[in-house]
């Protein structure tokens, strides 16, 4: 085969129009970064908590003893707390589009020993819920009403273990970029209850 040679002076260079670059929109909302970093904080926040010890059968709800937590008013389309608990949004942000709210507690009895332990959540309007670093609840953003009334419940016997546990809530308004506020509310209520066999 024979090469075929041309002379540079004979090539044309053709102009293409230049591209236009568009840069990346800033979207405002919750990164899956700055959960990660608002999970890691409170995390860090549990080392300095003093544990709920559970001996035999007990219950830990949200109120103001949770890392962040800070007590809010229930809207009436949110089911009802039992006595004791109440809904909570982020201390650091009581306004924000976000919260990140957490409590350790611990118990000396084995896994096996427990006869039933669940979690449930009302949460306005949607979570991510991990117990010991370990995802129970990562729900995609959404606005449904079921979540905040009646509220879900989940086994949670897998997640736990002897000694310290630490359960951390990161929970969203709807959309994720829109405020807390009276015409587009936000809280979360969480009841955990461990019953131990005889």
């Amino acid at each position: 085969m024979y090469k075929r040679t041309v002379a540079k002076s004979t090539i044309k260079k053709v102009q293409t129009p230049a591209k236009k670059v568009q840069t990346p929109t800033r979207r405002s909302g919750i990164s899956a970064g700055s959960v990660r970093k608002f999970l890691a904080s409170a995390q860090r926040s549990l080392k300095t908590q003093k544990p709920a010890v559970i001996n035999q059968t007990r219950t830990i709800s949200t109120d103001s003893s949770w890392v962040n937590a800070i007590q809010i008013d229930r809207n009436p389309a949110w089911v009802a707390p039992q006595t004791g608990e109440s809904y909570v949004w982020g201390k650091n942000d009581p306004n924000g589009p976000t919260a990140v709210v957490a409590r350790r507690f611990m118990f000396n009895r084995d896994r096996d020993e427990i006869a039933n332990a669940t979690l449930f959540l009302a949460v306005d309007n949607f979570a991510i819920v991990l117990i010991n670093g370990r995802a129970v609840v990562i729900d995609s953003p959404q606005a449904n009403v079921s979540f905040f009334n009646p509220g879900r419940t989940f086994d949670i016997v897998r997640f736990l273990r002897r000694g310290r546990n630490d359960i951390v809530i990161a929970a969203f308004n709807f959309p994720s970029n829109a405020n807390r506020s009276d015409i587009n509310p936000a809280g979360v209520l969480a009841r955990i209850k461990i019953v131990f066999k005889k």
